[in-house]
């Protein structure tokens, strides 16, 4: 058995519960947690792993009742959830190395079942003794629904039916963009009125009547008695999404295949379809959770209307009962409170698979390749046509056009991410008794999708840092004579090919002596050392340096700010501090604009090629016998740009035979970094370029100094420079 995506599911969990915005569970992140356990608990049945499944449904249990606001003790529920993701990542790692698990989880299932009331009592599949697993029943249910009546008839339907349904997902998102658009409404109305027919003439109602209402809402749009509005938008796409699912489980039938539940209450549906073509407008921003859940369809009005009067009688709240009576999951009310809280409308322009969208970018990296192969070898060519010539100097150019364009692609604003950080903020303030604004600069400034997730924790390590440490309580400020309020700005742009984020406050900013005094108790500098400001912020970034007075649920340990300096450095990333004691610090990080293009000099070292990537170049040069140096204590040096500079002989990092051993005869590249700038020799310098970085593979990844790779113009790879990396790794054999 291979227990590896098990492992990777679980460690996804942990990291998703470490980088919470509090490590407190609450409602409005108990969803993203619940969702990760459904997948734990898939993969675990199929594994057969019955003790991990047990675990994991006990955790999701858990969240429920934290959903359900049943239980008080959420501090202890959330030692106890942490616990319990130790004990499956142990019980998989048991698996992966045994086969078997020899520990027993009696005790985890005793504490879980004192913080929650969860049930220990489960079968092997993980339902409550004596209880008919829903799928059953559900299977049961839409077998009873479609009668065949013409397999062959039914087969044409089912493949000309999803056809029609993609038909009506392109011309609705279209429809989106031009609501004006007569052309747009009759392309979506056409299809739903062939899915009706259809469906009348084989007797299955359900998906006749579904059609039929979609079709008469589309009818009073394109007649002008009703606006095309966001909210007719949802209710057509949620009705394409139902007739999808619909048609799904009648071919499952007509094949015979056992059918999956399915989530769907059409006559709530039905009821937001016809809400929308009276004119009503029922998008779910500033309404109550019931409104909410009405308004996607997970239960009707009706309902809601017996369960308001439950809740007046019985002083138990909406979500509460509706999860009792079997009416919702607790999923759905998590959701729906998110929305709740974020009253944001996140309105998309356009659905992509970002999977094609990836494979898009490339492919579009393989043409730029292809067209530096060809370039290469028509320079090769003394007589070369001149109408060839000029026809492949217009491919280049449309290429390079096509690769800018599908790298914006992917670019989407950051203003969602700022907005999860203003409520990062908020529930950090109020936990901390400090009251902090938000200000976002800025925040339609794009970035490549890919990266959104990679900056987010660190970005959230530096939010934390400024709200705990940072920014003084109210007493504090009024003393110091400044406004009651602390701010907090969130700042974005572009400059020179990068993302520049920014976060600042105006709290008491670092204390310089401070840092100083630890970093000497510490033994990462000595008293005597003269060291810049810059310099002195940096001590920040190093492991297991606080200058926190006490530790705190949020910081203080040591640990958080070092990762942050990885995580920005593994995203080819900077990170810059500027701070004045009693008016604030800003935290400014550089990210290159996409991590799938870089710009690099490809150099030569023996036989190898690598690429350094150009924003850590300073220079470039054959020096001097004489600027060479092997200084006591420093090793080998040169002397560049008027300083001493390490010399890093590169053929000895990769071992590799070199066309020269000595510096005056090779070429030195100046490369800055962090902890200052070192001298890369190399044999050669082949020219700058631009290439599509592709990863090494799961067993190369953790190669200290390389950061992926790269097919060359030539058609060999080569390895791209992580200046970092290599730094170190030039250290550590150094010291040996």
């Amino acid at each position: 058995m291979h227990y590896d995506e098990l492992i990777s599911l679980l460690n996804k969990l942990a990291q998703e519960y470490l980088f919470l915005d509090s490590r407190e569970l609450d409602i409005s992140t108990s969803g993203r947690l619940l969702n990760h356990l459904e997948l734990i608990v898939d993969e675990a049945k199929k594994q057969k792993v019955a003790s991990m499944k047990t675990c994991a449904d006990s955790l999701s249990q858990i969240l429920e009742n934290v959903i359900l606001d049943t239980i008080k003790d959420k501090e202890n529920a959330a030692r106890v959830f942490e616990g319990g993701i130790h004990l499956m990542q142990e019980i998989a790692d048991s698996f992966k190395n045994t086969g078997n698990y020899q520990g027993s989880i009696k005790e985890f299932l005793e504490k879980t079942s004192a913080v929650a009331g969860v049930a220990s009592s489960r079968d092997s599949q993980g339902n409550a003794l004596g209880q008919v697993p829903a799928a059953d029943a559900a299977e049961a249910t839409v077998t009873k629904e479609f009668q065949i009546q013409d397999e062959s008839l039914t087969r044409d339907f089912i493949a000309e039916g999803l056809e029609y349904i993609e038909e009506i997902e392109i011309n609705i998102l279209n429809l989106e963009n031009e609501p004006e658009n007569k052309d747009y409404i009759n392309a979506i109305f056409r299809p739903f009125h062939s899915i009706k027919g259809v469906a009348s003439f084989l007797n299955l109602e359900k998906i006749r009547a579904l059609a039929h209402n979609l079709e008469s809402l589309l009818d009073k749009a394109r007649n002008g008695e009703i606006d095309v509005t966001p909210a007719l938008i949802d209710v057509v796409l949620d009705g394409a999404d139902a007739l999808k699912a619909l048609i799904g489980q009648l071919r499952d039938v007509l094949e015979g295949r056992k059918t999956p539940a399915v989530d769907l209450d059409i006559p709530s549906l039905e009821s937001r379809i016809h809400k929308v073509e009276q004119g009503f407008d029922i998008q779910a921003g500033g309404k109550k959770i019931g409104e909410i859940l009405v308004d996607d369809g997970i239960i009707s009005q009706e309902k809601l209307e017996q369960t308001l009067s439950k809740e007046m009688t019985g002083g138990k709240k909406i979500g509460q009962t509706l999860i009792e009576e079997g009416v919702v999951k607790p999923k759905q009310v998590s959701q729906a409170l998110r929305k709740q809280v974020d009253q944001v409308t996140d309105l998309t322009t356009i659905r992509v698979d970002t999977i094609k969208l990836d494979d898009l970018i490339d492919m579009v990296g393989e043409l730029v390749i292809t067209q530096t192969m060809i370039s290469r070898d028509l320079r090769n060519q003394v007589n070369a046509d001149k109408r060839l010539v000029r026809d492949i100097s217009q491919f280049f150019r449309i290429t390079s056009a096509l690769q800018r364009v599908s790298t914006t692609l992917r670019m989407i604003p950051i203003k969602q991410t700022f907005q999860r950080m203003s409520r990062l903020v908020r529930d950090l303030a109020k936990n901390a008794g400090k009251n902090v604004s938000v200000e976002m600069v800025g925040e339609d400034t794009e970035i490549d999708r890919n990266m959104v997730d990679e900056i987010y924790n660190p970005l959230v390590h530096m939010i934390r840092n400024s709200v705990d440490h940072g920014l003084e309580t109210p007493e504090e400020r009024i003393k110091a004579g400044k406004s009651e309020r602390c701010v907090i700005t969130l700042k974005a742009y572009h400059r020179g090919g990068n993302i520049v984020i920014e976060i600042g406050d105006d709290g008491r900013g670092l204390d310089r002596q401070k840092i100083l005094e630890k970093s000497i108790k510490a033994g990462h500098i000595q008293r005597d050392d003269t060291l810049t400001d810059q310099e002195i912020y940096r001590l920040i970034f190093l492991p297991g340096l606080s200058t926190a007075e006490k530790v705190t649920d949020v910081s203080g340990r040591g640990v958080g700010m070092d990762v942050v300096k990885r995580a920005v450095e593994k995203l080819r990333g900077k990170i810059e501090i500027e701070s004045t004691v009693g008016e604030g610090t800003i935290f400014t990080t550089r990210f290159p604009l996409t991590l799938a293009i870089i710009d690099g000099m490809i150099v030569k070292v023996g036989n190898e090629s690598y690429i350094i990537p150009t924003t850590a170049i300073r220079q470039a040069l054959r020096p001097p016998r004489e600027t060479y140096n092997n200084v006591v204590g420093r090793g080998e040096t040169i002397h560049a740009m008027g300083h001493l500079m390490p010399l890093i002989r590169m053929y000895d990092l990769f071992d590799i035979e070199p066309e020269y051993k000595d510096p005056w005869d090779a070429i030195v590249v100046v490369v800055e970094g962090e902890a200052g700038s070192r001298c890369l020799m190399v044999d050669k310098i082949i020219g700058k370029t631009e290439v599509v970085v592709k990863s090494l593979g799961e067993s190369l990844k953790n190669i200290r100094g390389l950061a992926g790779g790269a097919i060359l113009g030539n058609g060999r790879v080569g390895l791209i420079i992580d200046t970092e990396g290599l730094f170190e790794l030039a250290e550590d054999r150094s010291l040996q």
